[in-house]
């Protein structure tokens, strides 16, 4: 992608258009999307669900909450402890009683197709508790022979040990972040990792063996600079993991206290993070990666690269993904379950998570039932935005729909055209920096109030 004039918009680049359209917009891992939970989603609308019987394999997610350090540009739930052992140990107790409890109302033993670790910090386990904890999935759960098994590690503290135990333990893909390897730009957001260990865990990871190596890099984060940015994207590329998720750090210290620590002048100008972002897009594109959605990139053999060019390609709460297709179900406190129908959220807080399970209820705090046809339909076509960069639409059901996109679409975001009746909606490569504008278009709740993170 580069900062040409567009057609419709002479003299107007893709930086003009992305500053023009720049608004607060959901990220779209779900529709609704989670604005929307409310506490009259309970334990029992979950155990209803996990009653009903169903062939299909499912997706696990794991969250472990806990982290050594505080990373000062962090949004997740986690709970910042040295304590080690003596906090992780009641933990995976709470866990263990968890599934007990899912057990006990599931309808039949499940097959998982999906397992993903996420945190907080996985890692911050150590060798046998992690081994404890994937036993104790296996008495509760089927292993399909070609399980997908992903783990989140900050690579800090990581040793060529854990990882070569976290491979034969039975996962197969393995995420790390850089975020910036630049030495002012890791001080200003307290997360130092230099540049040899980074190496160094990716070197353990490729002898390990695992299918799929993932790094984070994080765009607009405090004094990065384009010229600091490059060297980071240099690394990647001698790296070469075969995925890479480029975020774009969203700047919430009123949502996020964490972030106050964080002076806003030191943050990247809206051009200067643009100008990364595009030359992430230009270096990554041009080395033998896909992009992928709005911001990951693949090569080309990755099977999120095949699933994208096949039209498989899904999105979840845990981003892009080849199963999305498949019900998810989240454990540990804050995690989310997704099922046609339904969405669940655990307690976000450790303490209410654990006095939920020791009652002996699912520690469900708030969620959504989706049954309204109109809903669901929204549903689909916002995936098939996110996910496929086009849709079908009827133009006269949809007609403001229409009328918006057509607004788009004279700036150039998006190429419209009707064939018997049918809308044609393909958002083209200047569009993709602003796919999920397009996809708001679908989302009438955007209409009554812009909601979610800016662009950039």
């Amino acid at each position: 992608m580069t900062p040409a004039a567009t057609a419709s918009s002479p003299g107007a680049t893709t930086i003009d258009l992305l500053l023009k359209h720049d608004r607060p917009v959901p990220r779209y891992t779900s529709y609704p999307t989670a604005a929307a939970f409310h506490g009259g989603v309970t334990a029992a609308d979950l155990e209803t669900q996990l009653a009903r019987r169903t062939d299909e394999p499912l997706s696990l997610y794991v969250h472990v909450p806990f982290c050594r350090n505080a990373c000062w540009f962090c949004g997740c739930n986690r709970v910042t402890t040295g304590a080690g052992s003596t906090v992780v140990g009641p933990y995976l107790e709470a866990l263990a009683a968890e599934l007990e409890l899912i057990t006990r109302h599931s309808a039949q033993r499940r097959r998982l197709a999906q397992l993903h670790w996420g945190g907080g910090t996985p890692n911050y386990l150590t060798i046998p508790e992690r081994e404890s904890l994937w036993r104790l999935i296996e008495r509760h759960f089927d292993l399909e022979d070609d399980l997908e098994a992903s783990i989140e590690v900050n690579p800090e503290a990581l040793s060529r040990e854990d990882v070569v135990a976290m491979r034969r333990l039975g996962f197969t893909r393995i995420s790390f972040g850089i975020q910036d390897a630049d030495p002012l730009v890791q001080r200003a957001v307290n997360r130092v990792v230099p540049v040899d260990q980074l190496r160094r865990a990716m070197a353990w990871m490729r002898e390990a063996g695992f299918d799929s190596v993932n790094v984070d890099l994080i765009c607009g984060l405090p004094l990065q600079t384009p010229e600091r940015f490059e060297a980071t994207l240099a690394l990647v590329q001698d790296l070469r993991p075969d995925r890479v998720s480029l975020f774009s750090f969203a700047y919430l210290p009123d949502q996020l206290p964490l972030q106050r620590k964080i002076a806003r002048q030191d943050l990247p100008s809206q051009r200067q993070r643009l100008q990364m972002l595009e030359s992430a897009a230009s270096r990554l594109g041009g080395c033998g990666y896909d992009a992928i959605g709005m911001d990951h990139y693949a090569l080309s053999g990755d099977s999120l690269a095949v699933a994208a060019r096949q039209g498989r390609l899904h999105r979840n709460f845990q981003g892009y993904t080849t199963g999305g297709e498949l019900e998810l179900l989240g454990v540990g406190p804050t995690a989310i379950s997704q099922f046609p129908g339904l969405f669940s959220q655990n307690q976000r807080d450790l303490k209410a998570y654990g006095a939920s399970i020791a009652n002996g209820q699912l520690p469900v705090e708030r969620g959504l039932v989706v049954s309204d046809p109109e809903v669901l339909e929204r549903r689909e076509l916002i995936r098939e935005v996110m996910c496929q960069f086009r849709v079908a639409i009827d133009p006269v059901r949809f007609n403001r729909e229409w009328a918006d996109l057509t607004l788009l679409a004279n700036d150039g975001l998006v190429r419209l055209s009707q064939v018997d009746g049918l809308g044609l909606v393909e958002v083209t490569t200047s569009g993709r920096w602003l796919i999920r504008t397009v996809a708001a278009v679908f989302d009438p709740s955007q209409r009554r109030a812009a909601s979610g993170s800016r662009l950039i």
